[in-house]
């Protein structure tokens, strides 16, 4: 299984901290967010890492190449429209996944703790359909206005239905993570739907939920942060938590 890490875009909600470079490499401590991401994927025991570049894609790839252990088997993809939605930038590393493989897709500016990525690739899906990790702790969660919505209905235990996606919701139950598992069709639900104009990750996304194939699972008390404003910084022992350095 291979990781998929979208670092395409320029973070312009973080111009003021990254100056330049592209987002993923601001410092927490001694670690740039993206060590931190691949940290947590290697610790789940997955070591083929494929990141998608736009901005500044030079900067990126000279600091992972000098950076990164000889374990990580790392891949570039170049999104030269990385200006546009995310779902273009899903969509160029559709070359570099094998047809019959499952791939994990991360972004590059959400820290997690590992044992929630576990909890998705260890979560089954069927051929035709999409996993997307739930945060179902309302109160918790940092940036709750600006997070993606999800209704969704149970299935089992962890996992649910998930119905709709959409950050205006004001009845839902749970919030998307960034962190999904999915199979090589859903490139082609992808394409489709930029084709329709609809170049969103959760435009792809919406499509299953009228299918009823898009699962939830819920991560429970794991935590993650997404670090997409200057604002999120500042929950340090959130972050701390996720990257170790305190006990929940």
């Amino acid at each position: 299984m291979k990781a998929v890490i979208i670092a395409a875009g320029c973070g312009s909600r973080l111009e003021s901290q990254h100056r330049g470079i592209p987002k993923t490499l601001l410092k927490i401590g001694a670690q740039s967010i993206i060590d931190i991401i691949i940290s947590g994927i290697t610790g789940a025991g997955v070591n083929d890492v494929v990141v998608v570049t736009g901005y500044k894609s030079e900067i990126l790839e000279k600091y992972l190449k000098n950076s990164l252990p000889d374990s990580v088997n790392l891949e570039f993809c170049f999104n030269p429209s990385w200006e546009l939605s995310n779902g273009v930038s899903v969509l160029c590393a559709e070359k570099l996944i094998n047809k019959n493989d499952e791939f994990l897709l991360l972004m590059s500016d959400h820290i997690f703790e590992t044992e929630m990525l576990e909890v998705v690739i260890d979560t089954p899906i069927e051929k035709d359909q999409a996993l997307l990790a739930l945060d179902f702790k309302l109160g918790e969660i940092p940036d709750l206005d600006d997070g993606m919505k999800i209704k969704c209905t149970r299935i089992d235990k962890d996992r649910f239905e998930i119905t709709g996606l959409d950050k205006s919701f004001e009845d839902y139950q749970a919030i998307d993570c960034g962190m999904f598992k999915l199979n090589y069709d859903f490139f082609s639900v992808l394409r489709k739907s930029i084709e329709q104009g609809k170049d969103s990750l959760s435009d792809a996304c919406n499509h299953y939920t009228k299918k009823h194939k898009m699962i939830g699972v819920d991560i429970h008390e794991k935590l993650w942060i997404d670090l997409d404003t200057p604002e999120m910084f500042a929950f340090e022992k959130r972050i701390n938590i996720i990257t170790g350095k305190v006990s929940p």
